[in-house]
């Protein structure tokens, strides 16, 4: 479809095919179909969408205290953590509370302000911060659309690197993200989708094949102006919406199981 609407022939099998269209395709597959995932609904399409249940926060186990100064002290727990991040020390006897990481040399210890007082050997490192004390680490995907504590939205979230970040107080969270291109099957995209993602290869292939700025951008206007917000509107259709009017039975219909 994309060839056609460009006005090239079509090949039989790009994987099989070593010459130019094929060739760019394959290039560029991935690329669109990423970019074809990410826009849409703000809630992803509803065929891409995952739920992630229970993502643990994020933490380490502890194994040695160790004196790094007077002021300071080591910490060996494998870790993600960096200089300036504030980590919550729990399951101690000497060492409970929150603390400034000072540096980081490796990934398996920290150094933290904290006067060196035994070895405990033991306890639980957890990354935290002033603003948004909790962190969770995000899925594979292309985006994360929404996460919940116990069914209810968290509203104050922002993504940092492979993390979700909050300061809802819990030890778990859920999240509804969209699957990254390798976890879509194909044979699932809804023809809505389809449209959308064919129409996008035409216009990465405008350039590439035929030297058309200008088809180029007529590509691009007809997809973010017409194409996209039609399947969006479509992908929207594809629910069960609870009726709450009461017109069935104010025509005299019965609301009663009849036997």
């Amino acid at each position: 479809m994309a060839l056609t609407r460009l006005g090239e022939k079509p090949v039989s099998n790009v994987d099989t095919d070593s010459e130019n269209p094929s060739v760019v395709i394959n290039a560029i597959w991935d690329v669109v179909l990423e970019e074809s995932l990410f826009s849409g609904p703000e809630q992803g399409w509803k065929f891409a969408r995952r739920r992630f249940h229970g993502i643990d926060r994020d933490s380490s186990a502890i194994t040695v205290f160790a004196q790094e100064s007077a002021t300071t002290t080591t910490v060996t727990s494998t870790h993600t953590l960096i200089a300036g991040d504030m980590v919550e020390i729990t399951g101690t006897t000497s060492y409970d509370g929150t603390y400034d990481v000072v540096s980081v040399s490796t990934t398996v210890s920290f150094v933290i302000t904290a006067t060196f007082v035994a070895d405990d050997a033991t306890g639980t490192a957890k990354w935290t911060s002033e603003e948004f004390a909790y962190r969770f680490a995000r899925p594979t995907s292309t985006r994360v659309t929404n996460v919940q504590v116990g069914g209810v939205d968290i509203t104050d979230w922002p993504r940092e690197g492979d993390y979700v970040l909050t300061n809802m107080e819990d030890e778990e969270v859920d999240m509804l993200y969209v699957a990254a291109p390798a976890a879509v099957t194909i044979t699932n995209f809804p023809m809505h989708f389809v449209t959308v993602l064919w129409r996008t290869l035409a216009s990465h292939l405008a350039y590439d094949l035929v030297q058309n700025i200008n088809l180029q951008n007529q590509l691009i206007q007809e997809l973010e102006r017409i194409h996209i917000p039609r399947a969006i509107g479509m992908d929207n259709r594809e629910q069960y919406v609870r009726e709450f009017s009461k017109s069935w039975t104010e025509v005299g219909r019965t609301t009663s199981l009849i036997e």
